[in-house]
């Protein structure tokens, strides 16, 4: 009869960590090396889809949308396994690598996705409505309070007193009251 080896000693076996350490067998070192393994494998399977390599790559991506269709931020879309994002991230990361100015980055990303692919609107022609629309209706919303505030807040005006009564017919109609009770 053969003699019977244990399925855990061959190298292609990897418990990574899932069987307890008994006093009688100590923890195999290839299971916890197969968990830093796995556990390293999957970080930087996620990590390249999020990770931007400069911070002017964050704040040049900050000043775009995803064009996956979520209309979020592109360093901020969340969807999983968004091949837009990271498609474009990798042309930001190529982008800033060579030099270019943060305006240049961006009209580039504008003659390839178009005009919706910037966050923010440029400050000319109509769009420059939308620059000054939400200060014009926030000081007009001011105005209008205040005057209303001011319209509840003046003295109302004095009322005039009734008919003034002579002083001998006031006596005559207590002096008749009086007599009555």
């Amino acid at each position: 009869m053969a003699p019977r080896t244990d399925p855990r000693s061959s190298p292609l076996f990897c418990t990574a960590g899932i069987l307890p350490a008994s006093p009688l067998r100590p923890r195999d070192t290839r299971a916890i090396s197969c968990a830093i393994l796995v556990f390293l494998s999957v970080l930087f399977v996620f990590l390249p889809a999020t990770a931007q390599k400069t911070d002017r790559a964050k704040t040049v991506g900050h000043r775009l949308f995803c064009m996956c269709g979520c209309k979020q931020i592109l360093v901020e879309c969340n969807h999983v396994g968004c091949t837009m994002s990271t498609a474009m991230l990798k042309k930001l990361d190529a982008e800033v690598a060579t030099g270019k100015s943060d305006d240049l980055i961006l009209q580039s990303f504008v003659q390839e996705f178009g005009g919706e692919v910037v966050a923010e609107p440029p400050a000319k022609g109509f769009n420059l409505v939308g620059w000054i629309m939400p200060f014009a209706a926030l000081g007009l919303g001011f105005m209008l309070v205040r005057a209303v505030l001011t319209r509840w807040h003046q003295p109302a005006p004095a009322v005039p007193a009734g008919p003034q009564i002579a002083p001998d017919v006031l006596a005559r109609i207590r002096h008749e009251s009086e007599e009555d009770d």
